[in-house]
């Protein structure tokens, strides 16, 4: 298991490191935001790498990665659907998972993990990123999709929001079995090595983004 989290830790500064030395690329974009991201995440897991060994804390980062991940998805795609009706859906969804968020939150304090609204929060941002790929074909926007860097982080994104919320109901379901979770957790590793070597890719192969592309 250490192996596989040397891996991720590596592939997640891999994805960093492209997205500041391509940044040239998509600077004028909303994408610039995206680099903001993956510095993040890299600084996220330093942080709960040590406060967690200490035991600082338990759940409050992983919480706020969740939060994070949820409304950085959906700001995104809101940004990047050109249909109005759906960036308004976007708006209602983003409005719906906050209240899940807070909901829970007041329920059960940030010190205990959030499963409700982080597993919500994930299928809600997923929805947002298939109104954007709907909106792609009502507007005849597909050109050369893969020399866009959006492409890679809709890619990317669309794995890890579709098997995270499974996974997790998975081990919830399965949580006295050592063997089965760690086994989730092996898969999950996988996803999400995956997801970041999609991202490092994009970052490297997709053109100079334009411009126009700010909404």
């Amino acid at each position: 298991m250490n192996t596989i989290r040397i891996l991720i830790h590596t592939i997640e500064l891999v994805a960093a490191l492209c997205s500041l030395f391509t940044l040239w690329k998509y600077k004028s974009t909303p994408l610039k935001y995206f680099c903001v991201y993956l510095w993040y995440v890299v600084l996220h897991e330093a942080a709960a790498y040590f406060l967690l060994r200490e035991g600082i804390i338990r759940f409050q980062l992983t919480n706020l990665y969740g939060f994070i991940t949820t409304f950085f998805v959906l700001w995104m795609s809101y940004k990047y659907i050109k249909i109005k009706k759906f960036k308004n859906t976007t708006l209602i969804l983003s409005g719906i998972a906050l209240l899940i968020f807070l909901a829970e939150l007041i329920f059960k304090g940030f010190k205990e993990v959030l499963f409700v609204s982080k597993t919500t929060g994930y299928l809600i941002a997923l929805i947002s990123l298939f109104l954007y790929i709907i909106g792609l074909f009502k507007t005849n926007s597909l050109h050369n999709p893969f020399r866009e860097l959006f492409t890679y982080f809709l890619l990317g994104f669309t794995l890890f929001l579709i098997a995270s919320p499974v996974i997790l109901l998975a081990r919830n379901m399965y949580a006295n079995n050592i063997e089965m979770s760690i086994n989730f957790s092996y898969i999950m590793g996988f996803i999400v090595f995956l997801m970041y070597a999609i991202f490092s890719f994009g970052f490297i192969y997709s053109k100079k983004a334009s411009e126009l592309e700010e909404n």
